[in-house]
């Protein structure tokens, strides 16, 4: 490590991880890396009035000016993540090291904010401002795929530019760049991307490699499986258990797998639906065997060593959350510079050894390969941080659903749930 970046920090052994994730939407194979989904909570505010009335920057050079004249750093910026998804002081949480590195670096203060607890409910909030074309209170914001490619349809984010982000334009991953929706590569940034797939106990229920198993009534699991509350994951992996495509869904092939996991749901198998916090309830043994997200599972087994994912044989699928710079933020260079930052492989390495999903920064497993801790370098060989093509070849997308789409599959699935 340079002395610029601090020694990558060391799991936190009790940690919780809160961090849920979305099926990607509209995105090509995902085909090498370098990692959520909505619960229902409602997202915390913006920032307070103080902290978005900030000095404002001077708007960002045009890439021919950016030889010459750059504006000046802010005092402030305000950044919007999911809970737990940056590296954490293990000695002192909250602090973390790659906001007080970006500190020390730009002398901006970052008002994080672990505001994002669901792509729609975080949208709502910020949906008025941008329809009025106000500034949100947001200079920076994480959300997935589907919800990113959203928002950046309906003009309500900068253009990146790229004269300030070169460590972004330089390490991005290659499968990552130029997706349709954001074909000239300047609208987001990824944050990090992950799998969804099986998570189980494999002391109780054995080694479980298909999603079939989730409808047998086994004694083991019954009445201890739950699914994911986030539409997408949950209809992707019945669709796939089925044999159809989620990247070509219809809106039959959607009852199609409501009908299947309602057979689930009716026999008793399925407990319940739920967020994030099926992982709590993984590590007490309240639940065994259900759809996951490979992060959440990374770090649970530091506390259940018997927890286990796995990629499904019928397939698995892959998601990416990304950084945005919502339209009209009033520090949006500042924020380029924030992009910037996390792209080098180092600080990479330092959120990925925490977060523990796949980073989309080239050279983020060697940063962590040649970490002093033993611990934090084997995590180079984490086939659920550093998929390889063969576990790559298992997973799918989800297509881009339509409005209308979105509607009736969500409305099924909401009917489904009982709500």
């Amino acid at each position: 490590m340079s002395e610029q970046h601090p020694t990558l920090v060391t799991r936190a052994m009790t940690r919780r991880r809160m961090l849920q994730g979305t099926a990607l939407a509209g995105v090509a194979a995902f085909l090498a890396a370098c990692g959520t989904a909505a619960q229902s909570a409602t997202p915390s505010a913006a920032p307070s009035e103080a902290a978005s009335t900030a000095p404002s920057e001077a708007p960002s050079p045009s890439p021919a000016a950016s030889a010459t004249a750059k504006p000046s750093p802010a005092a402030e910026l305000n950044f919007a993540n999911w809970p737990l998804y940056i590296d954490q002081d293990s000695s002192n949480p909250p602090k973390s090291p790659t906001l007080d590195g970006f500190t020390k670096k730009y002398g901006t203060k970052v008002n994080y904010r672990e505001s994002i607890s669901a792509n729609e409910d975080f949208f709502g909030t910020i949906r008025p401002a941008l329809q009025a074309g106000q500034d949100t209170g947001w200079d920076l914001v994480v959300l997935t795929d589907w919800m990113a490619a959203k928002i950046i349809g309906l003009g309500w984010v900068e253009t990146l530019d790229t004269a300030n982000t070169p460590k972004f334009v330089a390490n991005e991953s290659d499968n990552l760049r130029n997706q349709p929706w954001d074909p000239d590569n300047n609208k987001r940034a990824p944050w990090q991307s992950g799998m969804t797939g099986l998570g189980f106990d494999a002391k109780v229920v054995g080694n479980q490699t298909a999603t079939a198993a989730i409808w047998q009534p086994d004694p083991r699991w019954k009445g201890k499986v739950w699914l994911l509350n986030e539409m997408r994951d949950t209809i992707a992996l019945t669709l796939l258990k089925l044999g159809k495509d989620p990247a070509t869904a219809t809106n039959a092939d959607c009852d199609a797998a409501i009908a299947e996991i309602k057979k689930a749901v009716d026999g008793g198998i399925v407990r319940s639906f739920l967020g994030n916090d099926y992982k709590e309830q993984l590590i007490k043994g309240d639940l065994v065997l259900g759809f996951a997200w490979s992060g959440d599972i990374i770090q649970a087994q530091l506390e259940r060593a018997s927890l286990k994912f796995n990629i499904p044989s019928e397939g698995g699928m892959l998601w990416t959350d990304n950084m945005l710079i919502p339209k009209g933020a009033a520090h949006k260079y500042t924020a380029e510079l924030m992009i910037d930052y996390v792209y080098d492989p180092e600080i990479a390495a330092q959120i990925a050894a925490y977060v523990q999903f796949v980073s989309p920064v080239k050279g983020c497993k060697e940063a962590i390969a040649k970490n002093a801790d033993k611990s934090v370098a084997a995590l180079a060989k984490n086939p659920l941080m550093f998929p390889d093509a063969a576990t790559l070849a298992k997973t799918h997308i989800f297509k881009a659903l339509s409005a209308d789409e979105d509607k009736y599959f969500n409305d099924q699935f909401s009917t489904l749930q009982g709500n």
